[in-house]
């Protein structure tokens, strides 16, 4: 066996005749065996045939790369990082061949191919040469001690390719001898790299999978975790937290990945791009290990997971009582994006009490989860675009931790200050009743049926004791989605008219799926009829006791289920006293404008009662001011009295862009023409806010 760093060309067998008081180990941390005996055990099969058949004197089978670590003078220990599944498919054939020794009464060649190539016969604790993955070490063990009848795990790669070799290797020995077989071996070859832990072995490790079939962050991640740990810790840890990982979350790498990504978003409290998950996961280590300590590394690790298990997979029944309501109702809409945030809160909630003394209660949590669910709900049935808030969640996790600092106590009030008040009027603010009303009213909501079915099921749930299968339910139209000339005589209507009403909110039923067919497109007291199937649904009460459909139904309704909307899913904002706002003022010729400035989001509320700039000579100058006045006075929000201009009623300005404000645009509403409003605006010490030292780094 190579005692030094030196690259080694060697045959299979003499590798493994010079291995004595060696283990191979197949480390916890790499994947699991995944040759298929129809496709890379066949192609070495093949290999030893083309040899065996005088068509090639060698062949060469590829690399193996293994962390040679002495144990004692007489043991070493080879943890394989590369070479994994040729190592143990060439083990399988060994023992392959010596079943057949055995069937054929050669028990001294038997034992002799075992001494020499299989086992370490002085060695106890590493007896066998080949230490397979945890996963596989079973039904490998079973066919090492030839215990057959026992092996319950039939489909295994493991026992599959063990039977495959046996067939492939008995129809072999029609035409050459057991010997012939095992001086073929020794002639495919192969380059063996024994490394040190000074040759950087996880770096190696990463480089060879960059160039394979492509590892996901978590395949990286345990071999990163895993590797630096010798190996008897390695089976304790994988098969203590690594298999509870998969339990919880999947044993798909895939979803592995994505939890990986959502604990670290909650750890950095920043966005992660799926490219650097590994990166970012191995930075938090290298700062965290001294401190929780390598097993303790995995036990945060599989805390999160059991939180986000809570969150999103664990039986309603088993969580506090608090949250069953709230959390069956995210679940229905099933959004990952807020995933690192709610993991996070929920660390806090189930965490032992700080320093402080502080954390988030049960009670606080459902209301935050609330909060959020109507967020995701006015935002998904208003169709606002997803991914204007798909990586906005770590950042408000930040906002509301930093303004919390460790004192949870009024933790949902900063929760909305962050999530509604600081969003208003950009991409990711929380619609209002007014912008709700406008986006659905006239909108094509079956287009947002999903979202439909899940408002009208939490509707049609309200109050009512009854269970009702929502399984057997889906949106129907009531006016059908195809006109004939009866409908449109019906509703006195044409085509265009028609069409623009089809796919509105009031004309959306939820109806039996059996029915919807039955429906289609026929008249009003067919559809009355079938309808009536469902007449134990609240939904369609109303719908029922009518006689005709008409548009003004439409409209009626449609503007019933608005306030439902409303209702249901409220729209939240902060208290005053939690909102970080200034008092601020215009005083400028006739114009004089009270008003707050909130620099959490840069926008401006001017109050009622304040008065506008009117006395210039060429309103013609500045156009797009004059637009929006007009604008404002279209919308009943300024008045114009004897040649006074004034606002009626708050009336908030918000930044057209990130991190900028809206100081300038109100003020050049108000003062009519370019302001610089951090000039304009004072406080009221009559200091133009542009002063103020702590606000000058938010100016335009």
């Amino acid at each position: 066996m190579q005692q030094n760093n030196t690259p080694t060309k060697t045959g299979l067998l003499e590798l493994l005749r010079g291995s004595q008081g060696t283990q191979f180990v197949i480390p916890a941390y790499q994947r699991n065996y995944t040759w298929t005996a129809g496709k890379e055990v066949k192609q070495l099969l093949d290999d030893i045939k083309i040899v065996l058949s005088g068509e090639r004197n060698k062949h060469f089978i590829g690399i193996m790369i293994y962390l040679e670590t002495s144990i004692s003078p007489y043991q070493r220990e080879c943890s394989v990082i590369d070479g994994q599944q040729r190592l143990t498919t060439i083990f399988l054939i060994l023992y392959a061949i010596k079943e057949f020794m055995l069937e054929k009464g050669m028990d001294r060649e038997a034992e002799a191919l075992e001494y020499q190539f299989l086992v370490n016969p002085f060695i106890e604790t590493s007896k066998y040469k080949l230490k397979p993955l945890v996963s596989d070490d079973a039904v490998y063990q079973q066919i090492v001690s030839r215990d057959f009848d026992n092996i319950r795990e039939k489909k295994s790669n493991v026992y599959l390719n063990f039977c495959y070799i046996k067939n492939t290797l008995k129809e072999l020995l029609v035409t050459y001898t057991i010997n012939n077989i095992l001086d073929t071996m020794n002639k495919l070859y192969i380059v063996c790299v024994p490394i040190g832990m000074d040759d950087y072995p996880q770096k190696i490790f990463e480089s060879i999978n960059a160039t394979g079939a492509k590892l996901t962050a978590s395949d990286l991640i345990r071999n990163f975790i895993l590797m630096p740990i010798r190996s008897d810790l390695q089976d304790m840890y994988y098969e203590n937290y690594w298999k509870r990982l998969e339990q919880l979350i999947d044993n798909d790498s895939k979803k592995l990945e994505a939890f990986f990504r959502f604990f670290i978003m909650a750890k950095r409290l920043s966005i992660i791009n799926k490219s650097a998950v590994y990166r970012a996961f191995t930075e938090w280590y290298d700062e965290n290990v001294a401190n929780y300590g390598e097993e303790g590394i995995f036990k945060e690790i599989v805390n999160y997971a059991s939180y986000y298990y809570d969150i999103y997979k664990a039986p309603v029944k088993s969580l506090d009582p608090i949250l069953h309501k709230v959390i069956e109702e995210f679940r229905f809409i099933l959004s990952d994006m807020p995933a690192p945030l709610l993991m996070e809160l929920y660390a806090i909630h189930k965490s032992a009490d700080n320093k402080n003394g502080s954390r988030i209660s049960a009670k606080q949590l459902a209301e935050i989860i609330t909060i959020l669910n109507s967020y995701l709900m006015r935002r998904s049935l208003c169709g606002m675009d997803t991914s204007d808030i798909t990586r906005y969640f770590p950042m408000l996790l930040k906002e509301t931790l930093t303004d919390c600092n460790g004192n949870y106590t009024d933790i949902v009030e900063i929760f909305k200050k962050n999530l509604v008040n600081r969003n208003k009027g950009n991409s990711q603010e929380m619609p209002d009743d007014n912008r709700l009303r406008d986006r659905i009213q006239h909108a094509n909501m079956y287009n947002l049926r999903m979202w439909l079915c899940i408002f009208f099921r939490k509707l049609e749930s309200e109050n009512n004791p009854a269970p009702v299968d929502f399984s057997k339910l889906n949106i129907e139209h009531l006016m059908p989605q195809t006109a004939t000339p009866i409908w449109y005589e019906a509703l006195n209507t044409d085509k265009d008219t028609y069409d623009e009403n089809i796919h509105r909110l009031g004309n959306l039923t939820l109806a039996a799926k059996s029915d919807n067919s039955k429906m289609s497109n026929k008249v009003w007291e067919y559809k009355n009829k079938v309808l009536a199937s469902t007449n134990h649904l609240k939904i369609n009460h109303e719908i029922l006791l009518k006689d005709h459909w008409t548009l003004k139904d439409i409209e009626i309704r449609t503007r019933q289920l608005i306030s439902d909307i409303a209702r249901l899913y409220p729209y939240y904002e902060a208290k005053v006293s939690t909102v970080n706002r200034i008092a601020i003022h215009i005083d400028y010729q006739n114009a004089y404008a009270q008003g707050y400035y909130y620099p959490d989001n840069g926008s401006v509320e001017v109050l009622s009662g304040s008065t506008l700039y009117t006395d210039f000579p060429t309103p013609e100058s500045y156009p797009d001011v004059e637009a929006s006045r007009s604008d404002l006075k279209d919308n009943g929000v300024l008045v114009e009295n004897n040649g006074q201009l004034k606002f009626v009623t708050n009336y908030f300005f918000y930044p057209k862009r990130v991190k900028a404000t809206a100081l300038s645009t109100s003020a050049m509403i108000i003062l009519h023409g370019s302001r610089n409003g951090w000039d304009y605006w004072l406080n009221g010490d009559g200091v133009s806010i542009g002063q103020i030292e702590e606000l000058r780094k938010n100016k335009e």
